[in-house]
C-alpha cells in the first residue's frame, strides 16, 4: 500500500512526536502519547484457469475485503510501547471454486479454504511490543524490541532518499520474511536487536510467526516455526556514492504437524513432526542509484545459498536476481524503463537423495506475484517493467512477464508460505508435463496508483495471464486468467 511509516513499520518517529503544537498531528493525545490508525478496503473480480473435468470448478467470482488498524503509540526517552489492534472481513468468497482435481481457483477460493466460510472476519492483536532505546546505558544507536511486531527482510533501515527506499521495498524486502501477505497480513512474536550508526546498520532477531495470510485466524503464534535472522547493512554513500550493500543470514526451523510438499511421491513426503526442515540461507545485495544531467540509473544484485537438511535429505539451493534501470526525469511523464531478471533453483531428481528446490519461507504475497498464480520457487522470470508519471501524484506500472520453470523434472509450485500449525504445508506443487516443457507462460500486470494526499490513496490493477504448456497441463478447461482489484487505503 501507499501510506504511513506505521504501514511499513509499525513505528513512528520521535521527532515527529514532538513538534511544536501548531503542528500537532491528528491523533496526538499529548507530548508522549498518539493514536494511529488506518482503513483499508478492496474489491476484486477473478476469472481465472478452470480444470475439466473437475468438480467445484467455479474459476469467475467477485470479493470484497475490509481491513482496520486502530493503534497507539507512547514514546519516552528511555523507551516506546506500541500496540495495534485490528479487523479483518472476507465477504463473498466464493464456496464452489477449490477444484477437484485442480485446488483454488484464485485467492478467493483460497480464502474460502483457509477460513471454511463465504464470509469471514475476525479482530486479532497485531502488534504489541516495547521498543527499549539505549543510549542511556553508553550504547549510542541501540535498540532492543520485544513483542509482537511487524518484519521485514531488506528494510533494517532507511534512507530517507524517497527512489531509493521504493526500490528497496519493492525489489529487495520482503523475499524471504514479510508481515505484508495479502490482506490479513502476519505478525512475528520474539526480539529484535539494533545497532545503528551513520555508516552501517547490524539487525539480530529471533521470532516466531503468527497465523495469518489465507486465514482471518491472525492471532495464535505457530510456535513450531522458529526463525533467526541477522543482516550487516553498509549504508548508502558510504562504500560506493550512490550504492548500500547488505549481507545476511536466515535460519529455519519447521516441525509443525504438515507433510512437506517437494517433488517426490506424496508417500514418500515425510511429517515434519517427524522429520524438521532446518534451512541455512545466506545471502547478500547490492543497490545503486546515480542521478545524471538527463536522469536516473540504478541497478540491483541479489543473491542467495541454502544449505541445511530438508526432513530426511540435505538441502542445497540457490536464487538470484539482476536488475537495471533507468529514468528520464526530464521528458514528459519521467518514464523509467527497468529489466529485470530472477532465476532459482529447482531439484532435477527426486530419488538421489538431495533436495535442490530454492526455498522462500516466509514471504510477502503480491510483492512479487501480483496474480499469485506462481511463486519464486523453481522459477525463471524475466521481465520488462515500464512506470510514467502522468502527474506528481499518480503513477502507471507497467510489467510483462515471461514465466518458466528452472529444472522441468521438479514441480510448479503455489502459494505463500505457512499460515497455520498444522494441516497445509503452506505450498503447493503440480508435475510439469511429461514431455519436459518449462513454459509456465506470460503476465501482463497494469498498475494505477493515485495519491490524493498525505492520508489517502487508490489503485486499480488488472493482470492477465497467458498459460504456457506447464499451466495447460493442469487447467484444460480455460488455460488463460484475468483478475482485477480496486482498493483504497486511509491512514491517520
Amino acid at each position: 500500500m501507499i501510506g504511513s511509516v506505521l504501514q511499513m513499520s509499525g513505528t513512528l518517529n520521535a521527532e515527529e512526536i514532538n513538534k511544536p503544537e501548531i503542528n500537532k498531528p491528528l491523533g496526538q493525545i499529548n507530548e508522549y502519547l498518539r493514536v494511529t490508525g488506518e482503513l483499508y478496503g478492496s474489491y476484486e473480480a477473478w476469472n481465472y484457469f478452470r480444470p475439466s473435468p473437475a468438480v467445484n470448478n467455479n474459476n469467475d467470482y467477485d470479493l470484497w475485503a475490509l481491513r482496520a488498524r486502530l493503534s497507539a503509540l507512547l514514546t519516552t526517552p528511555y523507551l516506546d510501547g506500541y500496540a495495534q489492534a485490528q479487523y479483518v472481513g472476507l465477504y463473498g468468497l466464493p464456496d464452489n471454486a477449490v477444484a477437484s482435481p485442480g485446488g483454488p481457483l484464485g485467492l478467493g477460493a483460497a480464502y474460502f479454504q483457509a477460513n471454511q466460510s463465504t464470509n469471514a472476519s475476525n479482530i486479532f492483536l497485531k502488534q504489541a511490543y516495547l521498543n527499549f532505546k539505549l543510549n542511556s546505558l553508553g550504547l549510542p544507536g541501540a535498540f532492543l524490541k520485544i513483542g509482537r511486531f511487524e518484519f521485514m527482510d531488506g528494510m533494517e533501515y532507511r534512507t530517507g532518499n524517497d527512489k531509493f527506499d521504493g526500490l528497496k521495498r519493492t525489489r529487495i524486502a520482503q523475499r524471504l520474511i514479510a508481515s505484508n501477505v495479502v490482506h490479513v497480513g502476519r505478525s512475528f512474536d520474539g526480539f529484535a536487536a539494533v545497532y545503528d550508526r551513520p555508516a552501517f546498520d547490524i539487525t539480530v532477531t529471533g521470532i516466531r510467526p503468527t497465523r495469518g495470510g489465507f486465514t482471518v485466524q491472525g492471532q495464535n503464534e505457530i510456535s513450531d516455526i522458529n526463525l533467526f535472522y541477522t543482516a550487516l547493512t553498509g549504508k548508502k554513500d558510504v562504500l560506493l556514492p550512490g550504492t548500500e550493500g547488505r549481507i545476511f543470514y536466515v535460519n529455519y526451523d519447521d516441525k509443525r504437524d504438515t507433510q512437506v510438499v517437494d517433488n517426490r511421491a506424496i508417500a514418500s513426503r515425510p511429517s515434519l513432526n517427524d522429520q524438521k526442515l532446518s534451512i541455512h540461507t545466506i545471502g547478500a545485495h547490492l543497490l545503486s542509484l546515480h542521478q545524471l544531467e538527463s536522469g536516473s540509473i540504478d541497478a540491483l544484485l541479489w543473491g542467495a545459498y541454502q544449505f541445511g537438511n530438508w526432513t530426511n535429505q540435505d538441502h542445497q539451493a540457490w536464487a538470484i536476481a539482476a536488475e537495471a534501470g533507468y529514468q528520464w526525469t526530464e521528458l514528459p511523464l519521467k518514464p523509467w524503463l527497468r529489466a529485470i531478471y530472477f532465476r532459482s533453483s529447482g531439484d532435477d531428481n527426486a530419488r538421489d537423495g538431495s533436495h535442490k528446490t530454492f526455498f522462500t519461507m516466509l514471504p510477502s504475497g503480491r510483492a512479487y506475484a501480483k496474480l499469485p498464480f506462481y511463486n519464486l520457487m523453481n522459477l525463471q522470470d524475466a521481465f520488462i517493467q515500464l512506470t510514467v508519471l502522468p502527474t506528481p501524484k499518480t503513477t502507471l506500472t507497467i510489467d510483462m512477464h515471461h514465466l518458466s520453470l528452472t529444472d522441468s523434472h521438479d514441480l510448479f509450485y503455489g502459494g505463500l508460505g505457512p499460515t497455520s500449525g498444522s494441516g497445509a504445508f503452506g505450498y503447493s506443487g503440480r508435475p510439469s508435463p511429461s514431455n519436459g516443457n518449462s513454459d509456465v507462460g506470460q503476465l501482463v500486470d497494469i498498475s494505477f496508483t493515485h495519491v490524493l494526499n498525505k492520508n489517502l490513496s487508490w489503485r486499480f490493477y488488472y493482470g492477465h495471464a497467458f498459460g504456457g504448456s506447464v499451466v495447460k497441463n493442469i487447467y484444460q478447461g480455460k488455460k488463460d486468467a484475468d483478475t482485477v482489484y480496486l482498493d483504497f487505503n486511509l491512514v491517520f
